[in-house]
């Protein structure tokens, strides 16, 4: 039969391995892998999309991870067509900001 020393032993190693296992582990709780946000309205700059329709002349609907966005390029001069893809500059209330990919 085992003595009570080799019991404690283990529950003293158990212990002591959980708490070292919580301290480590709050750091990938709290900023996994170091990812950009993946909500929210900035999570929207950076992405492309592809141009579905041209409402007016500066004005397009643009899709982004199927959700249909309106946008207006940066640059005033930048004229897109159906079907073209577009770079996500900038989000101001709901209107997107797009550019040319370069």
């Amino acid at each position: 039969m085992q003595s009570l020393e080799f019991y404690m032993i283990i529950f003293l190693v158990a212990v002591i391995s959980f708490f070292i296992g919580a301290w480590f582990s709050r750091f990938y709780l709290r900023h996994p892998f170091r990812r950009p946000m993946a909500t929210g309205p900035t999570s929207m700059i950076g992405k492309t999309g592809q141009i579905k329709t041209v409402l007016k002349d500066s004005i397009y609907e643009i899709s982004i991870d199927s959700q249909i966005w309106r946008a207006v390029p940066v640059n005033t001069e930048d004229r897109f067509s159906k079907g073209e893809t577009a770079y996500v500059r900038d989000i101001k209330n709901i209107t997107l900001y797009i550019s040319k990919i370069k």
